[in-house]
């Protein structure tokens, strides 16, 4: 059942969740017919959100309009769109790295700032020294963002797989090694996605967030039940994170849906 006018939401949250409104609180309804979201922006107050166009279609310049495929997608691009910095949680196949490369591209027509914790499953499936440049090493990393471009590009005429990989990827990215970060500033303008932050410490976490200058946006990507045998839960900085929101500066949007085969069902069982 839906809520009604905006002006309400403010005292639905109170009675129906017994707290008062924190920064960045999303309430996701529906009036019956479809789904509805609103938002405590601590910037803007109260606002739908479901309705707003820059949610529901990002144009990228030379490539497809993208649209979210649920009302989680929608609260994911407008936290990206409108805070500082924003958590993006969920499963794998809920469109975590898609949702944050297709926002950015959107938002910025300069290099995004991308990294990730060089961190397999195991070290007993190692494959040892990777030969070549920082960019080269780095790229094998960086699959989903790869994969992201491929998604939005694959269908433009004057694209494909190999011109996406070879030259598109180093025109939209700058990839930055995680254990070099400390003496980098991400400056006004400019963005930083992090990726599998669940594999990141506490302590990289914190000099993460310190990397951010006034008038950036940091997007931080993860998911706890991805952590493997390669970090225990408790060293996790995304763990310790999400226990130290709500914070003004930072939105956190927790993603349902699952958009890859029914095997993913099988993958998520043998994980529990």
């Amino acid at each position: 059942m839906g809520i009604g006018p905006v002006k309400e939401f403010k005292e639905y949250v109170k009675n129906k969740f017994n707290k008062d409104l924190q920064p960045w609180d999303f309430l996701i309804t529906n009036d019956g017919m479809r789904d509805l979201a609103y938002c405590y922006n601590p910037n803007k107050g109260i606002e739908r959100i479901d309705n707003i166009p820059e949610t529901s279609k990002l144009r990228i310049k030379n490539a497809k309009i993208f649209e979210p495929l649920d009302i989680y997608q929608k609260c994911a691009i407008y936290a990206m769109v409108e805070a500082p910095a924003s958590l993006i949680t969920g499963r794998f196949g809920s469109g975590k790295t898609l949702l944050a490369t297709a926002t950015a591209l959107a938002l910025t027509k300069k290099k995004i700032f991308i990294t990730r914790p060089p961190i397999g499953i195991s070290s007993d499936y190692d494959i040892g020294f990777l030969p070549g440049s920082k960019d080269e090493k780095m790229l094998e990393w960086a699959g989903g963002f790869l994969s992201a471009l491929n998604y939005l590009f694959r269908d433009i005429k004057g694209y494909n797989y190999d011109n996406i990989k070879s030259q598109l990827f180093f025109e939209k990215f700058e990839i930055i090694p995680l254990n070099m970060i400390q003496g980098v500033s991400i400056l006004e303008g400019e963005i930083l996605i992090v990726d599998e932050v669940q594999l990141v410490t506490r302590e990289y976490m914190s000099m993460i967030l310190s990397r951010m200058s006034e008038g950036s946006k940091l997007f931080l990507l993860g998911d706890l039940h991805q952590t493997y045998s390669t970090i225990d839960k408790q060293d996790s900085g995304l763990f310790r994170l999400q226990q130290v929101l709500p914070h003004e500066a930072l939105a956190w949007v927790d993603l349902q849906k699952i958009y890859r085969n029914k095997l993913t069902e099988i993958a998520i069982k043998l994980l529990e």
